[in-house]
């Protein structure tokens, strides 16, 4: 594989391919989509936080010209369905409904206004059961059952040393709490589905990160062979996790089917803040020791999750004891436990958003009782490559044909975090401005300034659910399709993709046309989730343009050259002998002009034959962020005044798609550590789901200019030596905010940090 220095299309800024489509608004998203005989669905939702359903009466909105048919409990399957990663398991419509938002019924009529006109006339008899709408409620021993199953799940564990020997060995301890808020998607874009029934065929459209994954879920939950069901995908957005497969996807289908024809779902923007998803409430509790010298002798994490009314999780995918497992001794126990609050599951950087925070915490702890500056700290400390990675030894525990023997390696493959952290404290002149632990570098009035760091590790994707896998389909013009399932929410990935089978052929990334959405065309892949793209799919896409490049070299050398393919290159287009310039043919003449044996045109469809090993195993990405704050002590407001990104994704494979990646990343993560957090009543109800009341991070709170830097790593199992990158820097953020919010006024604020934390930490309300 080509090292950077050689490569001609990857890590070049080529432009985004759908943005000219984008800027002049004739891109497409599913709520855009309709067809011909469609109705409208409506979704009535439960008041209630647990209750049971006793009876629903329909008979008046049923009544209504143009209302076409409805659906409830009574006409689901009574099958559960589970979704990647546990984010979902439950029925697709219960007699019981576990929080406010639920889904009761759904309505389908002729026109949009009349769905909403029956549904206000559905009456439903609920009997109300106590409610668990806290952590604290849900793991008390005589606490109402959210699931059958009970409200705990077993604790994901992941342990490596002795910690009795690490108390021993280390000189001193530290330990520390923190508590975070739920933190929502809020999608620029709502979502819509049609679901399409022929005979025993369904077919859905609908912004997914995961078409291959729904298709196997609406398969299963309605008992259909695979080949019955077409997921065609649209761009999701801003989704961060939100739109993978989601109950009112599946409640669509079965609205279909009981009428009879095409149907159309479109969640409001409510319905997307308060009754879909969201990112889990967490605590944490720990302590790390370490010897004078500033070494880690042990960490041990206890972590609890509320996965809300539907989630399932208890292994929240944390990648940050990977970053200290240099550490001999270490413990993390994560704990999901049920809620009657709406479902929570994956959100970007899900685990090490707020897993990293705390770790994060406990490292400035170490570093404050040592007078240690935390850049030096975290260089002394950090994972490098050839170490054990810690999580990754735990994915051969859940795979069985491995327990109880000799396992694959567990070793980093690259790292240049060290890197990111030396070259982004020159750059953002850190030392000039390090004034101590807890001390404003300068005060103006009541205004005073701090500056932190934070460093996070992520995956480059997981393989426990399947594998990915892609296909490059040569076309007689020499322009070519690669098909992969993935998701388009913004990242570029099917601009990266093309760059990489582009390099991969010796072709322009003009030529390539990439098909992510329809699984009739894309074999079955993961999703873009995990980080997953650049790393796995690249990776996929890469294989399956080798494959193609070798047939054609193959046929070239054949019939054309007389020659071994080996004797044979394909660059720009040209199919050349090796060191016989002079000699060559067009790429577009081979695949368009007949072969004599045959007298066919040859076709040319590349397979990616080799799989990658599960990349958690083997591979992270890692990020360093250094920011500047400013807090005025009277109001408790916080404003980030500089902000400074170091990234290590391996090759980068386009400067301007990655940097837009890092920067979006840390204003997800900016926007986490100060401002966003849904409230809950008293009731379980959400009191901010919209744009107003909600208060997301906008541009305008973030500064104008946030240089990004990238570390000069190459990955040795990467496509071209890539990484992934898009989770981790919103897992750096969080960290770095705190830590200079603390140095800036000296006290710890649990995350969001709002202004009346702030004013409460300082004693002033």
């Amino acid at each position: 594989m080509s090292k950077s220095g050689s490569l001609k299309i990857v890590g070049k800024n080529i432009a985004e391919k759908d943005g000219k489509a984008k800027v002049t608004g004739s891109f497409q998203y599913a709520g855009d989509f309709s067809i011909p005989s469609m109705a409208y669905g409506k979704i009535l939702r439960s008041p209630y936080a647990h209750a049971r359903i006793k009876a629903i009466h329909s008979e008046s909105a049923q009544e209504i010209p143009g209302v076409l048919g409805i659906v409830t409990y009574r006409d689901a399957p009574n099958i559960e369905w589970v979704a990647p990663y546990n984010n979902y398991k439950g029925l697709i419509m219960d007699e019981r409904v576990r929080f406010v938002g639920d889904e009761v019924a759904a309505v389908a009529a002729v026109r949009k206004d009349i769905a909403e006109k029956a549904m206000d006339l559905i009456s439903v008899e609920y009997d109300p059961l106590p409610s668990v709408l806290s952590i604290e409620d849900a793991i008390l021993c005589n606490a109402p059952k959210v699931r059958a199953e009970g409200n705990r799940k077993e604790p994901s564990v992941t342990a490596w040393g002795n910690l009795d020997e690490g108390l021993n060995e280390a000189d001193f301890v530290v330990e520390s709490k923190m508590k975070f808020g739920s933190q929502q998607y809020a999608p620029v874009g709502t979502n819509a589905c049609t679901a399409k029934w022929e005979g025993n065929q369904v077919t859905l459209w609908t912004a997914t990160q995961t078409p291959s994954e729904l298709k196997s879920i609406v398969a299963e939950a309605f008992q259909l062979p695979m080949n019955s069901v077409r997921v065609i995908a649209f761009p999701c957005s801003s989704s961060f996790g939100l739109w993978w497969v989601n109950n009112f996807m599946l409640i669509t289908v079965l609205l279909a089917k009981k009428i009879g024809r095409p149907v159309k779902i479109e969640l409001n923007q409510y319905e997307s803040f308060a009754g879909v998803k969201r990112r889990h409430l967490e605590k944490s509790r720990g302590r790390i020791g370490c010897k004078e010298t500033g070494d880690i002798v042990f960490i041990d994490v206890e972590h609890i999750i509320d996965n809300g009314a539907y989630g399932y999780k208890s292994d929240v995918g944390f990648f940050s004891c990977d970053l200290w497992g240099r550490s001999p001794h270490g413990r993390y126990v994560v704990e999901g436990v049920s809620t009657n609050l709406v479902t929570a599951g994956c959100m970007r950087g899900v685990g090490d958003v707020t897993l990293n925070a705390f770790v994060e915490r406990l490292i400035d702890l170490a570093a404050i009782r040592l007078s240690m500056d935390p850049v030096d700290f975290r260089l002394k400390n950090h994972v490098r490559a050839g170490d054990i990675l810690r999580k990754g030894t735990g994915y051969w525990d859940r795979v069985s044909e491995f327990r109880g023997k000799k396992r694959p390696s567990v070793c980093l493959s690259s790292e240049g975090l060290g890197e990111c952290l030396r070259n982004g404290a020159e750059s953002f002149s850190w030392k000039e401005k390090w004034s101590g632990w807890g001390k404003p570098y300068k005060i103006c009035g009541s205004k005073y300034y701090g500056i932190g760091v934070g460093t996070a590790t992520h995956c480059c994707g997981i393989a426990l659910g399947g594998d990915v896998s892609a296909l490059v389909r040569m076309h007689e013009d020499s322009s070519v399709t690669v098909c992969c399932s993935m998701s388009r929410h913004g990242q570029g990935s099917e601009t990266t993709q093309a760059q990489i089978a582009a390099e991969a052929l010796g072709i322009s990334a003009d030529d390539v046309k990439v098909e992510a959405g329809d699984t009739e065309v894309c074999p079955w892949s993961h999703g873009s989730i995990s980080s997953t793209a650049a790393h796995r799919t690249g990776f996929a896409t890469m294989q399956a343009a080798l494959d193609a490049k070798r047939k054609i070299l193959e046929i070239a050398g054949k019939h054309y050259f007389g020659c071994r393919s080996e004797d044979l290159e394909l660059e720009s287009g040209k199919i050349l002998k090796k060191g016989e310039p002079d000699k060559w043919i067009a790429l577009q003449e081979l695949l368009s002009k007949p072969i004599t044996d045959t007298g066919t045109v040859p076709t040319i469809i590349g397979e990616a034959g080799t799989c990658m090993p599960p990349a958690d195993t083997f591979c992270r990405h890692f990020s360093a962020h250094f920011a500047e704050v400013e807090v005025d002590i009277e109001t408790g407001q916080i404003a980030i005044v500089d902000y400074f990104a170091t990234q290590d994704s391996g090759t980068v494979l386009n400067p301007k798609i990655l940097e837009s990646q890092v920067v979006g990343g840390a204003i997800l993560g900016c926007g986490f550590a100060l401002t966003e957090e849904l409230i809950f009543d008293d009731k379980g109800r959400i009191l901010n789901p919209n744009f107003v009341d909600y208060k997301v991070f906008r541009s305008s709170d973030f500064p104008i200019r946030c240089p990004v830097l990238f570390s000069k790593t190459y990955d040795p199992v990467g496509p071209f030596g890539a990484k992934g990158g898009g989770e981790g820097p919103t897992c750096a953020a969080v960290p770095a905010i705190a830590q200079a919010v603390y140095n800036a006024i000296g006290v710890w604020i649990d995350i969001p940090m709002k202004p009346e934390k702030v004013l409460r930490e300082l004693g002033r309300i």
